[in-house]
Formats: C-alpha cells, sequence, structure tokens
C-alpha cells in the first residue's frame, strides 16, 4: 500500500510586497500581483507502509506499535482461549515474517488478502497446538449419517500445487514453519484451508533462507478473488461395518448426530466468521444452516418442531 501526496513549498525568497501609494495617496495594487509567487507542487513523494505496520492494522486493528497483543498459547486454544482469533496464537517469529510478506506484496502491487489468508491459516495451526488438538480428517474416524466413511482430498489444481511444493528445493530451507507446512499440504487437515496454495507455494520459495529468488510476484495476485469448493469430500458406497447407530427414535438421533458434528466445528467456523469482519470476504455467501438456528430446533419439543 503505497500513499502518494504532494508538498506544497512557498518560494521562501520572494520578494517582500510593500503597499505603495501613487500621488493621489492610493493604494497601488498592480505591484501587488506582480511580486506574489504562486505555490507550485514540487515533486511527488512516495510514503511506503511498513510491513509491521501493515500487520499491526490489518490482523490487530491497531497502528500503535507498543499495543500489539500478546502471543497466546496453543496448549489452550481450543478450550479457555476458545473464542479468541487465530492470529493471536501467532508467534512472534510468524509475526516478524509475516510483516516482511506484507511487506513485499505491497511491493509487488499483490492484494493483501493473500497474507490476510495465510496468516489465518497459520494462526488456526497455532491455536490449534501446532495441529495435536485436532484429529486428521481422513483417519477413517468421520461418517455421514448413514454410517458411511468420509475422507477429504484437494482439487487437482491444489493438489499439483502441493505437489510442487512438496518437491521443490524451498520447502527444506524456507522461513515458513515446516511443521505448519506439512499439516497445511495434508489434505486430512489442509482441506478447507484458507490461502491461495500458489501464493503460499511463491512465499515458501521468496523467503527461503537461500535467498536465491529474487523474480517478481506473479501479476495475478493484485486481486484476491476466493476459491469456493476448493476441495472435495469422498464417501464409501456402503456404511461401515463398526458403525452403530441406535435406531429406537431415528428421527432424534440423526438431528443428535448432525447437532454434534455442528458443534465440533463450530469454534473454527465462529474464528473464521470474525475474522472475516476483518478482512472481507464478501464474495462468498452462506447458504447453511446457523449452529445456533439447528440448535434451537433440536431443543424444541418434538410436537412443534
Amino acid at each position: 500500500m503505497k500513499v502518494n501526496y504532494y508538498i506544497f513549498a512557498y518560494n521562501q525568497g520572494a520578494k517582500q510586497v510593500s503597499n505603495n501609494q501613487d500621488g493621489s495617496g492610493n493604494v497601488n495594487s498592480s505591484k501587488h500581483s506582480n511580486h506574489i509567487k504562486t505555490p507550485q507542487p514540487s515533486e511527488s513523494t512516495s510514503v511506503t507502509i511498513s510491513g509491521k505496520a501493515l500487520l499491526l492494522s490489518r490482523l490487530f486493528l491497531t497502528e500503535d506499535i507498543t499495543s500489539e497483543p500478546p502471543v497466546l498459547p496453543g496448549s489452550k486454544g481450543m478450550n479457555e482461549y476458545g473464542m479468541m482469533l487465530p492470529h493471536n496464537f501467532l508467534t512472534q517469529d510468524d509475526r516478524n515474517l509475516l510483516a516482511e510478506m506484507y511487506e513485499f506484496a505491497q511491493e509487488q502491487g499483490a492484494d493483501l488478502k493473500h497474507v490476510d489468508r495465510l496468516a489465518m491459516d497459520l494462526g488456526t495451526y497455532r491455536k490449534r497446538n501446532d495441529g495435536a488438538a485436532v484429529t486428521n480428517f481422513n483417519n477413517g474416524g468421520s461418517y455421514d449419517l448413514e454410517g458411511r466413511v468420509r475422507t477429504a482430498s484437494f482439487t487437482d489444481a491444489d493438489a499439483a500445487t502441493v505437489e510442487r511444493i512438496k518437491s521443490s528445493g524451498d520447502i527444506s530451507s524456507t522461513k515458513l514453519d515446516k511443521g505448519f507446512l506439512n499439516y497445511i499440504l495434508d489434505p486430512g487437515y489442509g482441506f478447507t484451508h484458507s490461502s491461495d496454495f500458489e501464493f503460499l507455494e511463491q512465499m515458501v520459495s521468496r523467503f527461503s533462507t537461500n535467498g536465491n529468488d529474487t523474480s517478481p510476484l506473479d501479476p495475478k495476485f493484485s486481486t484476491f478473488v476466493y476459491k469456493a469448493n476448493n476441495y472435495i469430500i469422498h464417501t464409501t458406497d456402503e456404511p461401515a461395518a463398526d458403525f452403530v447407530r441406535n435406531t429406537t427414535n431415528y428421527e432424534e438421533d440423526t438431528s443428535r448426530e448432525a447437532l454434534i458434528a455442528d458443534a465440533k466445528a463450530l469454534p473454527q467456523q465462529i474464528n473464521q466468521s470474525l475474522l472475516e469482519v476483518f478482512i472481507g470476504k464478501n464474495d462468498e455467501k452462506t447458504t447453511e444452516r446457523g449452529f445456533l438456528t439447528k440448535l434451537f430446533d433440536w431443543l424444541k419439543p418434538s410436537e412443534n418442531r
């Protein structure tokens, strides 16, 4: 983000204008206009906002460098601090690196939402105690309401980008946390990622300790376009043999299962929604019924449902 402005300088060497009188005693105003110097704009001065200032204003809504929030511990991220936004769990090293990314993206004319999204993914990883507080979706423990096992995969485009990142020499020397990269590039954990994997690929390369990548950022990142349906859910044909359901009250049972599934996802949904108030996500439209609406429906007496 560059802020351009003009500095208007008055000619300090302008002659003092005096009120001269003619023989009649009247002020001769013609000399007034001859000696007044009209302000002229000097050359344009470009001011670049620092990466740290961008990070504070975009993630923490402050321009005061002394009011940066402390780093919250990920070990308490899913319970005691469950309602806190993901970027509050970013470590100091994370914040320093993201500040560099903001500055680089600004210089390259990129939409800073790309860095916002990467910050949200990294913050979510930290909040989940570096991924230890959640289970891999693809471990066979996720079922639909019929008992069929569900797994997730990336789209073909994302899968190809993930393969390039993993096979590049930059991933071994990048400043980005290796644990985070292993987490976000695993579809069982990262299938709901917010960041653009192609942007992530360029950040992995650009911020490698090798320091050899001086290529400009791809111009396509000058705009941000939210990618809907950026993962694929697969469901087995038959229910799992070990799936057990009490069928004495099927309607109530399926409602309860759906409610529990929504409850597990609620903290992340709330955090993401709150963060998107700050960084913007106007191009997405939610079509799912809200968790609280479902909860109220389920709690109603059965005759009123």
